[in-house]
């Protein structure tokens, strides 16, 4: 009977995986290493798993929890994968704007953000030892994040780009209009001074100009978001979303000024 009850299982799980497989086929075909979807099957799978061991009929008690406890460690290590994955993902960049920018000083971990919602700063693990200096820039292979503001032997803090107490030299990478972009104390920055005589439309890159003397010219700083051409008395009123998403940081480049 138990042998019989085995048989059973082992045909039902391979059924199960079977199918799972061939779904994770269907619409995972981009997947480059084929040596970790494995662990991408049993990662999408594992829910789906622990609901159907309920209803199985000729399972005990201790067989479910056997297996049960089986399919956690499934989820455990498919979530490990993912962040690993993720990781590999942002170092991969991290490595490419090494290889790219002259200007390049060092590659920092974000490692505390300001508590409260009133400053925009977030603090990186390296500091005066690594060669960095007040004033240089913070990036990631996204786009722009902020300036080092204040530099300490193995730490210093970033005023990102949406800080109030920022501002930055930008001009639309399309029709070359020029502005300066200062934070607005939320996830967005405000484009300003650009007259209404110039035509700004929604969707265009903003880069940095480099006439502020800090900001390297060319570094991709957002895309415009909405465009009020009557908001202003004299000039318009422009929102432009980050390129990079200021709350999911994690490394960032510093460059030199």
């Amino acid at each position: 009977m138990h042998k019989k009850k085995f048989i059973l299982f082992a045909l039902f799980i391979l059924l199960i995986f079977a199918l799972l497989t061939y779904q994770g086929i269907q619409g995972e075909r981009r997947i480059t290493d084929f040596t970790l979807y494995p662990l991408k099957v049993l990662e999408q799978s594992g829910s789906f798993l622990k609901k159907a061991v309920k209803y199985i009929p000729f399972l005990g008690d201790d067989d479910e929890k056997r297996l049960l406890s089986r399919l956690s460690k499934c989820e455990e290590e498919g979530t490990k994968f993912k962040e690993a994955e993720s990781e590999n993902e942002r170092l991969r960049g991290i490595l490419q704007l090494k290889s790219e920018r002259p200007d390049y000083v060092a590659a920092a971990e974000v490692f505390a953000r300001d508590p409260t919602n009133w400053f925009h700063i977030l603090w990186i693990n390296k500091g005066l030892s690594s060669g960095i200096a007040k004033d240089m820039v913070a990036v990631t292979p996204l786009g722009l994040v902020g300036r080092v503001h204040r530099v300490f032997n193995e730490k210093a803090d970033v005023i990102q780009i949406t800080d109030v107490n920022s501002s930055v030299s930008v001009r639309m990478e399309t029709s070359r209009v020029e502005g300066i972009l200062e934070g607005s104390g939320d996830n967005k920055c405000n484009l300003k001074y650009v007259s209404k005589d110039f035509e700004v439309v929604e969707g265009e890159n903003v880069i940095t100009s480099g006439l502020d003397g800090i900001f390297p010219e060319g570094l991709l700083v957002g895309t415009v978001s909405s465009v009020d051409r009557e908001g202003g008395d004299v000039f318009q009123m422009i929102e432009v979303m980050p390129a990079q998403n200021l709350n999911t940081v994690e490394e960032v480049v510093v460059l030199k000024r």
